[in-house]
């Protein structure tokens, strides 16, 4: 085993050994239902150095590559661990530079404390684009909105995608400036908490941009958060099945086990089979991440993301249906998982929406390859919002 699986492994085993004891169903189940955001807990994982996995040493991470958090965030999802996980550990390491670190002293304190980031990024979708809003960049002033923020009401600092006249620019907003606005929602995702956020004019004073109009940080943002979050969706579906077969083999009718009858069984199959695929398709994906270039691991976590996208709200339905009426309630930990997922399923693009961006970016290759250019040359455009 090569040693980057090694290190895997072990991070992976070393959340789940800590989570299956510490982190309960009792208290996950609290923490669900207080809506996703527990600091204290936020504060213990911080502690424990899990925002620092992709750190680099030199600055008290371990320094993980990108694709070493694929395993971890599958036990995040096994787990149903609640919180910016995705935000706290991605983002100081897609941020930060060694050279740099001390220009934002908040990233710095967020993997240290677990106060959230917000990732204010319009293109969380393209489907839905008009609604979710936008963000521009323009004579050194923020202005837009953006109507679903996860995690924005307890961030220390926003993390803002807008776009500029010569591409997108990366921003960092402290949340507490007079041209921010924050502004509560409702959210269906028991994990996680969100807010819209809208900025009137944040001048420049008040914004730290790390690479101005750097379109290919932007897109290695969006590529490794769809990746990260298949992956967390792979270990949503690896649980919701193993909660399944143990309720299959307890729950009995007429005097059998109804994981016996062969209806039953060919749907606890199915979900197996869709799970594991989802899982393999995560870790080959990210065997070649981090040596991928940008268009490569556009493509790579599309692909990922579509299949779990839909796989994994496939498993959680099936769990429901096999759980029965049951499933349905808040009793049964299946309807939290399946919560989740829908969440998740959209967020970055549902599989509608990445098999059209896959689509045009493998026509876009072919055009090109008369031309003497190949597909990893070619960084694929947005495709159009379907009317």
């Amino acid at each position: 085993m090569a040693d980057s699986d090694q290190n895997s492994a072990q991070f992976s085993a070393a959340v789940d050994e800590y989570l299956t004891r510490a982190y309960n169903g009792d208290r996950r189940r609290k923490f669900l239902e207080s809506g996703g955001w527990e600091p204290s807990f936020a504060a213990e994982l911080a502690d424990l150095g899990w925002y620092a996995l992709a750190v680099p040493e030199s600055h008290g991470g371990l320094g993980a590559p990108l694709s070493e958090l694929g395993p971890v965030f599958m036990q995040f999802g096994r787990h149903l661990v609640v919180g910016p996980l995705l935000e706290d550990i991605l983002l100081p390491a897609m941020l930060q530079r060694p050279d740099d670190w001390n220009s934002a002293p908040a990233v710095a304190a967020s993997v240290e404390t677990g106060v959230p980031l917000a990732l204010v990024d319009p293109g969380v979708t393209t489907d839905w684009a008009e609604d979710l809003g936008s963000v521009t960049l323009s004579e050194q002033q923020l202005t837009g909105t953006v109507n679903a923020v996860r995690f924005a009401r307890q961030a220390s600092l926003l993390v803002v995608v807008a776009e500029a006249d010569t591409g997108s620019a990366v921003c960092l907003v402290d949340p507490t400036d007079p041209g921010v606005r924050i502004e509560d929602l409702d959210s269906a995702d028991p994990a996680t908490e969100f807010a819209r956020v809208v900025l009137s004019g944040v001048r420049a004073d008040g914004v730290s941009p790390i690479r101005p109009a750097d379109n290919e940080l932007v897109a290695r943002i969006r590529s490794w958060a769809r990746l990260l979050i298949a992956c967390e969706l792979s270990g949503v579906a690896q649980r919701s099945l193993e909660h399944t077969v143990e309720y299959l083999t307890q729950r009995e009718q007429f005097d059998r086990p109804i994981g016996s009858f062969q209806a039953v069984k060919h749907i606890a199959a199915d979900m197996h089979a869709r799970s594991a695929g989802l899982k393999n398709l995560c870790l080959a994906s990210l065997a070649t991440a981090d040596r991928a270039s940008v268009a490569e691991l556009d493509m790579l976590a599309a692909t990922a993301k579509a299949h779990a996208a839909e796989a994994a709200v496939r498993v959680c339905e099936d769990a429901i249906q096999l759980h029965g009426g049951m499933g349905f309630t808040t009793e049964s930990d299946v309807s939290w998982y399946y919560k989740h997922a829908l969440a998740l399923r959209g967020w970055y693009g549902d599989e509608t929406e990445l098999r059209q961006r896959i689509g045009a970016a493998l026509l876009a290759s072919d055009s090109t390859a008369d031309s003497g250019n190949s597909a990893r040359d070619v960084v694929p455009n947005e495709p159009e919002r379907q009317k």
